[in-house]
């Protein structure tokens, strides 16, 4: 009886070894057959919908172009989308162009061909193609933008601003249309004008501190302080978290020479985020707060920029002695391969009184620029062993 069990275990352990083995080939062949089956084409365009345009491309790279069944049409306007998204424009010029010859007559396709024209900054052939796109390219927000800019860029401002009114009229939902005549409304030195549309832009639309901020900052830059002011002001007060509003209204007092007011600002900023402590303690030397430049600097993280800066400072507030005696941490940080540093030490140390250390450091320098320099310290040294006196 236990033998026979036995032998029915062993045979039991056979016949499921075979039928393991059958169905490991029956799930090879199954495997096989679907792997040649793979709609390398129809997987691309679910990855370019998924957004996954890397992968897409990989699937793409796939399909058997020379297969007598290909479906070239979809093939080449895929490939050219992908080529598009990847930026490779001029790849996707030439498989759009392809996609045509095999039959793709779809206006989408212009909007894809006047992207890539535009990438590549060829904007005449851009407003061709927008053109051919007929009423699928004016349907579409993006693309009327796109014509907009394809028109500033070649200089047709007029056309430009007729395209972005028309776009605000077509599109009133849209933000992209009201932002881009503020900034064409700048650039066209319309100041008031573009405030009073940037205004109405910033009211009407639940926009957030980056608008305000690239508005009042595109104000500034283009010389009107006193207007970015008046858009900066209520945006740190709306957005009092925001660093970068903060920032922006602090460079806009520096442009009207407020000093103690920028300062006091860019130490606000620094407290939201310590990369800004040395453009706070630069303000603050600016405005005359030696000591509160020397604070904020002892703050500041970054070894090589915090021994610069706090070089500058100390001799600024003529504390040469404490300056000279920088030296060391100098040579740790690496900072005396600049010339321009030994030559700053060298003149500490002279006016500190010590000669043979100035001297120590004059003698490496070999910049051109710094050889004047180091031959008026020189004999300034001289004059005062001989006649001490003059250096009192």
């Amino acid at each position: 009886m236990l033998r026979f069990t036995t032998n029915t275990h062993r045979l039991g352990r056979g016949l499921g070894v075979l039928v393991l083995l059958s169905l490991f080939n029956l799930h090879a062949g199954v495997a096989g057959e679907r792997e040649k089956k793979v709609d390398y084409l129809g997987l691309a365009g679910l990855l370019i919908q998924d957004g996954k345009v890397e992968r897409a491309d990989m699937a793409l790279a796939s399909v058997d172009v020379a297969a007598a069944d290909l479906d070239r049409k979809r093939y080449f306007t895929l490939r050219g989308l992908v080529d598009l998204k990847l930026q490779r424009y001029p790849d996707a010029i030439e498989h759009l162009h392809a996609a045509q010859k095999a039959g793709q007559d779809k206006p989408i396709l212009y909007v894809y061909l006047a992207q890539s024209w535009y990438g590549l900054g060829e904007y005449a052939k851009a407003l061709a193609a927008i053109d051919a796109a007929g009423a699928t390219g004016s349907s579409l927000p993006g693309v009327v933008l796109l014509a907009a800019q394809c028109h500033w860029a070649v200089g047709d401002h007029a056309a430009a601003w007729d395209t972005l009114n028309e776009g605000a009229g077509r599109f009133p939902s849209d933000p992209a249309f009201p932002r881009q005549q503020v900034f064409r409304l700048i650039q066209l030195g319309l100041y008031q004008q573009a405030v009073v549309v940037g205004r109405d832009y910033l009211q009407r639309f639940d926009v957030d501190a980056h608008d305000h901020v690239a508005i009042g900052s595109a104000m500034r830059q283009a010389g009107q302080a006193q207007t970015a002011l008046s858009i900066l002001e209520p945006a740190r007060l709306r957005f009092p978290n925001e660093v970068k509003a903060v920032i922006a209204l602090a460079r806009t007092y520096v442009d009207l020479g407020r000093l103690n007011v920028a300062a006091d600002l860019m130490e606000q900023a620094a407290a939201m985020d310590p990369q800004y402590l040395i453009d706070a303690a630069e303000l603050h030397r600016r405005a005359g707060h030696t000591l509160r430049a020397l604070y904020l600097n002892s703050q500041v993280r970054d070894q090589k920029k915090k021994l610069k800066q706090r070089l500058a400072l100390l001799l600024e507030d003529a504390d040469y002695s404490r300056a000279a005696g920088m030296q060391e941490d100098l040579f740790r940080a690496g900072l005396l391969a600049d010339e321009d540093i030994r030559y700053a030490l060298a003149y500490a140390a002279f006016k500190a009184g010590e000669f043979a250390r100035a001297e120590a450091q004059l003698a490496t320098l070999k910049k051109a620029a710094l050889f004047k320099k180091a031959t008026a310290l020189r004999k300034a040294m001289g004059t005062c062993r001989d006649e001490a006196w003059r250096c009192l």
